[in-house]
């Protein structure tokens, strides 16, 4: 009976190896973890470790003196005219190379201004109000470029860090066994979005990460006024007009929206449209230019809700250098 328990769980063992090897020679799935060293926290706000090498989705990523990706360390800003960029782990580029991000091939077209990306994994709203202030002691910021995405509609920064306990918000009343619990499922589920490929193709098949995300996000912008988010667009235009520079709004969809580009769907998009037209903000929607494509799927990084793969990076690319006069 023992060998026969053995032998099964060998058996076992085998298969799970052979379908994780599987699963990343043909690149079924992706993975996504953050290495830590990468992010440290000050006053309630993200930023990245300055002159860095880290990895991030599995793709190595590099951070100046001022803790921005840049595309190696001994990467130098050599001109007199910066273009500001701000952004959360979409416009940071997680999971795909600088050189191949949308920010890394303008960085090659755009080579007489310096692009400053301040983009940081999990950042909201309130985390780019923050870090904003920093051009004003930074010489000819030509443009700032927010790159929002419909999470930053929420309040707080959303990254997941192999250091905290929990990123799961726990009921006051739930027992201490019930808290551990969840914690250590935590802590296996972030383990394994950083080794496992089989893990994240299970996981995407079974849950379908984009559609559940969406649909999480989905009621925020349902309410008939979003004040919050209209004063903040309000500060940040005029943090950037009171420096002189001009101020671009690109607004990015979720994957899950680009499969059935209904008006419905496209609520976020309509109502973020209407507060940029009535504060006067400059702004470029590219979501028609995924829903129009043939292929919007695979502009994004596998089973992710708004990530965006090599594919995606360079559509929109070849998009903003027709859209944006730099």
């Amino acid at each position: 009976m023992k060998k026969i328990i053995v032998i099964n769980f060998l058996m076992i063992l085998v298969l799970m190896l052979s379908l994780e090897i599987i699963s990343n020679l043909f690149k079924l799935s992706n993975l996504m973890g953050i290495q830590d060293g990468l992010i440290y926290n000050k006053e309630g706000t993200n930023y990245l470790n300055p002159n860095k090498k880290k990895t991030v989705f599995n793709e190595d990523v590099f951070t100046d003196n001022f803790g921005y990706r840049v595309p190696g360390n001994d990467y130098k800003y050599l001109n007199d005219t910066n273009i500001f960029l701000l952004g959360d782990s979409v416009s940071f580029g997680n999971g795909v190379k600088e050189e191949e991000t949308f920010v890394g091939l303008l960085r090659k077209k755009i080579d007489k201004k310096n692009l400053l990306n301040s983009s940081v994994p999990g950042y909201q709203m309130k985390d780019h109000l923050n870090i904003i202030k920093i051009i004003n002691k930074l010489d000819n910021v030509e443009k700032v470029i927010y790159f929002y995405t419909l999470n930053d509609i929420y309040g707080m920064s959303n990254v997941i860090s192999t250091k905290d306990k929990s990123n799961i918000k726990i009921k006051s009343n739930e027992s201490d066994f019930g808290l551990k619990k969840i914690m250590l499922l935590n802590k296996i589920n972030t383990f394994l979005r950083n080794k496992s490929y089989l893990y994240m193709l299970i996981k995407g098949l079974g849950t379908d990460p984009s559609k559940r995300w969406f649909l999480n996000l989905y009621p925020k912008y349902l309410d008939k006024d979003l004040d919050d988010l209209k004063k903040n667009f309000e500060n940040l235009k005029v943090i950037v007009q009171n420096n002189q520079s001009e101020f671009i709004i690109v607004i990015l969809p979720y994957e899950y929206q680009t499969r059935n580009c209904t008006s419905d769907i496209l609520i976020p998009q309509k109502k973020i449209k209407n507060i940029l037209d009535s504060l006067d903000i400059t702004y470029v929607d590219l979501t028609n230019n995924f829903c129009n494509d043939e292929k919007p799927k695979n502009k994004f990084y596998k089973f992710d809700p708004m990530h965006l793969s090599k594919k995606g990076h360079a559509l929109v690319y070849n998009n903003l250098k027709n859209e944006i006069n730099f």
